[in-house]
């Protein structure tokens, strides 16, 4: 009987190897692709944040424009207000 199975216990032991290398590398895979999709995540949130925060601040300095052009403000104060604005 041993003659008609040949090595094929042995064979599946290594194919059962050979598996799991492929098996690790696709567990190698998939955690790679999952901090890639958490990085992307993290830089789109903050580009969201540093836009949202330029788009106060460009209101900010319209308002500072508007005062300026009607008289408000002097010309050394709209320097200094846009200085720390920016």
């Amino acid at each position: 009987m041993h003659g008609y199975w040949g090595n094929g216990f042995n064979d599946m032991m290594n194919f059962g190897n050979r598996a799991s290398e492929w098996f690790i590398l696709y567990d190698v895979v998939k955690l790679l692709i999952i901090v890639a999709v958490v990085i992307v995540i993290a830089r789109m949130f903050i580009k969201n944040s540093r836009n949202n925060s330029n788009v106060g601040s460009s209101r900010a300095i319209d308002i500072l424009k508007e005062r300026y052009a009607s008289g408000e403000i002097s010309e050394q104060e709209y320097k200094d207000k846009l200085k720390n604005l920016k």
